[in-house]
């Protein structure tokens, strides 16, 4: 690689840290950015700072940092693993490598291997194809405009990649995305989720309701006229997400009300993550508790996106420079409240592109999927299926 890249440390013993910086000062081409003690100070390091590479000391208990470099190797899937440890043996490998990391290495092999491992492992990364992007839509509260939110950003993503989306409604209570966009449908996600079979990209195809011949929606139980609604089982949910990265360009979630697991498993393994808030101290209130949730949990901040929605010129009960300071975030974006193209929308059930092109509202919304859009293919190359 031609540039520097930073990897962080994380270990107890000081010999260990000697050792991983010493390897790593007599190449020009990787920077030991830190040394955290455990996974906390790990995942606090990693949201606040980029990481291409980090090295986890497994000794002396091993059992233990593999279940939490799971959690890891899921909230942060760029972030290349390697282990190191005073032991090796084939079921201690495997289960390294069942927990996500990328390479085995003793620590009596560090000074001479570690430069080249990270070098190969770096390079094979950078080769890596990103297939297509996942993007929850979160509400900090009942009301706030996320299904919105949800139709009009794959819309819009659709436009901006020429790639076909998906939408998926995980609103088991009002199952909204079915009636925003006027379908009525026999199937949806439930009949994903809850299939004891395999999973793969012709089942989901098969179920998706196709809206546009490259827009299509996984339909919430609750959207489903005469059908039972029942719970989501999500125990499938990272693996269906894995199959529509394959077919979409972009899978658009609406997700208002899940249980906060879920959503962390969502955001680990997602492009970017919507909060749709309004300006009230409430929402604000929400907003925060789930972006610090995130971060804590070891969600990079820059992929979180608070999005205060139906934003007025005037009369706000809340600034968005008050609202930036209380999330503690440099920036919020927003979708202005014009309440005639948001009905015109949703009374012919298309989205705002097709009956209010030219509206403010709809720039908005085509401001929102370029920011997402361009991010993508500046950090991870063209969207591919």
């Amino acid at each position: 690689m031609t540039s520097e890249s930073n990897v962080v440390l994380m270990t107890k013993e000081k010999t260990t840290a000697e050792l991983v910086s010493s390897a790593l000062g007599s190449s020009h081409r990787h920077v030991l950015a830190g040394v955290c003690k455990d996974f906390s100070e790990l995942r606090h390091h990693l949201s606040r700072t980029a990481a291409q590479a980090v090295v986890v000391d497994i000794d002396p208990y091993a059992a233990p940092v593999m279940r939490d470099l799971s959690l890891l190797v899921t909230a942060n899937p760029e972030t290349r693993v390697v282990i190191v440890s005073g032991s090796w043996s084939e079921q201690l490998m495997l289960e390294a490598m069942q927990a996500g990391a990328r390479h085995f290495l003793r620590k009596s092999s560090v000074a001479e291997e570690l430069d080249e491992v990270l070098e190969r492992l770096l390079c094979e990364a950078a080769k890596d194809v990103m297939l297509g992007g996942i993007i929850p839509v979160f509400s900090a509260g009942g009301g706030c405009g996320a299904t919105t939110v949800a139709v009009n950003l794959a819309n819009e993503l659709r436009l901006a990649s020429s790639e076909p989306v998906l939408a998926i409604d995980l609103d088991t209570c009002y199952g909204t995305l079915a009636d925003y966009l006027g379908i009525k449908g026999q199937y949806g996600i439930a009949d994903v989720l809850h299939r004891n079979g395999v999973i793969d990209k012709d089942l989901v195809q098969s179920i998706a309701y196709g809206y546009m011949e490259d827009f299509h929606v996984l339909l919430s139980p609750a959207g489903i006229n005469g059908r039972e609604t029942v719970p989501l089982q999500f125990d499938n949910l990272s693996k269906t997400l894995e199959v529509c990265k394959q077919v979409y360009g972009y899978t658009v979630l609406d997700a208002p009300r899940i249980p906060r697991s879920v959503a962390l498993s969502l955001a680990a393994m997602s492009r970017f993550v919507l909060i749709v808030f309004q300006l009230t101290v409430k929402d604000l209130k929400t907003t925060r508790s789930l972006v610090s949730f995130l971060s804590q949990n070891g969600v990079p901040s820059d992929r979180v996106i608070p999005l205060a929605n139906r934003v007025r010129k005037r009369g706000p009960l809340v600034r968005m420079e008050d609202s930036r300071k209380v999330l503690g975030l440099d920036s919020v974006a927003r979708i202005r409240n014009d309440w005639r193209s948001a009905m015109k929308s949703l009374n012919r059930g298309l989205p705002l592109a097709r009956v209010a092109g030219w509206s403010g509202l709809r720039r908005d919304y085509r401001k929102l999927a370029a920011r997402i859009h361009n991010c993508t293919m500046e950090n991870n190359g063209k969207v591919s299926r």
